[in-house]
């Protein structure tokens, strides 16, 4: 019976027919392997990177890689003679030289199924290919992982965003909520000094407010006392009208320059003024009433009397 022995070159196994990148022509030397070995031949393969010592004790091996180096592996030897080198031969070569009857019966297909169930042929678990394919997939399952944390953060930053900016609509309808709320005038707005003038004359006396430029508001207080002074007058039978000048009124910088705004300007009804500013009270309001008055020459119906 003839024995047939393979050299191989240095591979990540023992057959070379593992990792991702396999080579065709391997997967099909390992299935011809496979059917000599059904066809009662012997069979022995080494690999110079498994097996360095089997390849030092034949003489015949030994010579072939002193004279022509790595070059000639694999070396395909029947009874310790070398055969075929350099390349595998296809499965008609190892019948020719192991002298069996061949017939056309093999297919690629068959070798990929071959070589990848084969069990003496194929990569054991210590072989390179394995720690490939781990590391391959431990970056696969990295990769997704950190692809999955930057969405993660991105939805996060968005939801983020999304609260802030609701927060901000919700503070900004509440302070428009509370501008509206706090915007209050004293009484009617009145555009010049003539209406201010009218104003006074159709009662007996007006308390106009004079707002700052860019605040219309006129704070509690001073609206509070305002209108107590008024009732205080009216005890009297004084009638006395509320009003708010406009600060885009042509007269606004006029009258204003008069007295710092905010501030209450008591019109006596012959026209005759006073100022009252700073922290306004009703006391103040009335002695405003009663001096302009009497600058103006005060009747039976004065507080004074």
């Amino acid at each position: 019976m003839k024995k047939l022995q393979v050299f191989d070159p240095p591979m990540c196994c023992t057959s070379g027919v593992c990792g991702t990148n396999v080579d065709t022509k391997l997967v099909g030397f390992l299935n011809d392997v496979e059917w000599l070995k059904k066809q009662g031949i012997e069979v022995e393969r080494h690999g110079l990177a498994f097996e360095p010592a089997a390849f030092a004790k034949n003489d015949v091996v030994k010579k072939a890689l002193e004279t022509e180096g790595n070059d000639c592996l694999p070396l395909i030897l029947v009874n310790n003679e070398i055969v075929y080198k350099g390349s595998y031969p296809q499965r008609k070569e190892l019948a020719e030289i192991c002298g069996i009857e061949w017939k056309q019966e093999y297919s690629s297909q068959e070798a990929v199924s071959v070589g990848a169930g084969a069990s003496n042929g194929g990569c054991g678990p210590d072989c390179d290919c394995h720690q490939t394919d781990v590391s391959n997939k431990s970056k696969k399952v990295i990769f997704v992982a950190v692809l999955v944390i930057i969405v993660a953060i991105l939805v996060f930053k968005a939801f983020c965003k999304a609260e802030a900016a609701e927060v901000k609509i919700t503070k900004a309808k509440n302070t428009i909520h509370l501008v509206k709320a706090s915007t209050q005038i004293l009484g009617n707005y009145i555009d010049s000094t003539s209406q201010i003038n009218f104003a006074a004359l159709k009662q007996d006396a007006a308390f106009i407010y004079i707002p700052a430029k860019n605040n219309m508001n006129i704070n509690a207080k001073t609206k509070t006392a305002a209108l107590a002074a008024q009732k205080a007058l009216s005890a009297k039978n004084i009638k006395v009208g509320l009003y708010t000048l406009k600060p885009t009124s042509t007269d606004y910088a006029s009258v204003s320059s008069q007295a710092t705004p905010p501030a209450i300007l008591v019109v006596y009804k012959d026209g005759s003024r006073k100022f009252v500013a700073g922290e306004i009270n009703e006391t103040m309001l009335l002695q405003a009433y009663v001096a302009a008055s009497m600058a103006g020459g005060c009747g039976s119906d004065c507080p004074c009397h």
